[in-house]
């Protein structure tokens, strides 16, 4: 194994999206995530089905994992459980919240078991409240944390955003939040418990707006607080740009690539203040000049003139980008099973430990079943013996 997390075991209970969101960055990183699954499977597999079999959904959400199937309903099961929290750094679990104490493997039980354990929570709404032990997913997370309200069709139908957002954003700072307890664990040998909720998450990602609605301070008119620009227009042949700047003094940049330096004479537009009243005549003139060239040709002397910018791109042009492929943002292996796949690349380079997609997806629950248990120090009789009753289902 590679990465910077190489070394660091996880006992991954996590299932759907914003936990294996959390964990499989962690895997990514290196960690060794040992996948637990319900007989039947985590049920995320049933997710983003493709003709075949083939779920994008599971693939991209648990790679680099091994999974452990085990039929928790059986004492036997749980003792297995007991044995292996030793031998792991991390727990992590998405249930709804008090399902773990009641099976017996809440924190304050495993961590008995292992003291400098991490145990950490992906809830829906925080531990604590009326609502802390309610469940959700990500419609309700988008729902419950204002982006919903936020993005409306019309002005007033609620919409939200793409679909999985609230669970990603949820998953990152999981992710985020547990190394967080790793440091601390690696300083002073303490574990702890760390819960990080889906409604939360969506109120931090959206910080700067939050605070402005809170603030009871009335907003500079435009032009005053600040001379950002910031704005999407449509090219001759029918793509879109998007470009701007959050600097009033590359405006004349701007429309030097363009091919508008015209407009800073008007008065209209020659300061920001003069800007603000008159955004929407600027906004006309700066499309009316976009859609005589395409996309590629703008973007060029964009560049050229150091203006942030792109062609607002779709999945396909991101997986043909050479930018995206340059820095590993796309990843494409030859699946065993389902033949060429590809998937979201690694997000972070590390000069010193580089990470490294090494493994697909399990294809059945329990493909490293026994070999887990093998290397926590299970005998050859004892592995059989939980195969025997299907308290461990799969592995050879």
């Amino acid at each position: 194994m590679s990465g910077p997390l190489r070394g660091i075991r996880i006992l991954d209970f996590t299932r759907f999206q914003q936990g294996p969101f959390g964990t499989v960055q962690l895997a990514d990183m290196g960690a060794d995530v040992w996948k637990v699954e319900q007989p039947g499977g985590d049920p995320g597999r049933t997710l983003g089905r493709h003709v075949g079999g083939y779920s994008s959904y599971f693939e991209s959400l648990n790679r680099n994992k091994r999974s452990l199937c085990i039929d928790l309903s059986q004492a036997a099961a749980k003792e297995v459980i007991y044995r292996l929290v030793p031998k792991v750094d991390i727990v992590v679990e998405n249930f709804r919240p008090g399902t773990m104490d009641r099976m017996g493997l809440g924190y304050e039980k495993l961590s008995s078991i292992h003291p400098g354990l991490i145990f950490a929570s992906a809830s829906m709404f925080g531990p604590e409240g009326p609502r802390g032990v309610d469940p959700g997913y990500d419609t309700i997370a988008q729902a419950a944390g204002g982006i919903m309200a936020f993005t409306t069709l019309d002005g007033e139908t609620p919409h939200g955003i793409q679909g999985g957002m609230a669970d990603q954003t949820g998953g990152a700072m999981l992710a985020s939040s547990i190394l967080g307890a790793l440091v601390h664990r690696l300083r002073t040998g303490e574990g702890q418990k760390v819960d990080v909720s889906l409604y939360g998450s969506q109120i931090a990602i959206q910080g700067i707006h939050v605070s402005r609605a809170w603030t009871e301070h009335e907003l500079e008119p435009p032009g005053r607080s600040s001379g950002v620009l910031s704005h999407r227009s449509l090219c001759l042949d029918g793509k879109w740009i998007a470009y701007g700047f959050l600097e009033a003094r590359h405006f004349p940049k701007l429309l030097g690539a363009l091919d508008l330096e015209s407009l800073g004479k008007d008065p209209r537009f020659a300061t920001p203040e003069a800007r603000g009243p008159n955004h929407g005549e600027l906004i006309e003139l700066l499309d009316a000049q976009v859609i005589q060239r395409p996309a590629g040709e703008w973007v060029k002397q964009l560049r050229e003139a150091d203006i942030p910018c792109s062609i607002v791109q779709d999945y396909e042009m991101i997986r043909q980008d050479p930018q995206a492929q340059a820095n590993g943002y796309v990843h494409e292996t030859e699946h065993p099973v389902w033949g060429q796949i590809a998937t979201q690349g690694l997000v972070a380079t590390y000069s010193k430990t580089p990470s490294e997609v090494r493994s697909h997806a399990p294809v059945k629950p329990g493909d490293s079943s026994a070999e887990i248990l093998r290397e926590a120090g299970f005998s050859e009789n004892e592995v059989a013996a939980l195969r025997a009753t299907r308290a461990v289902i799969g592995g050879d």
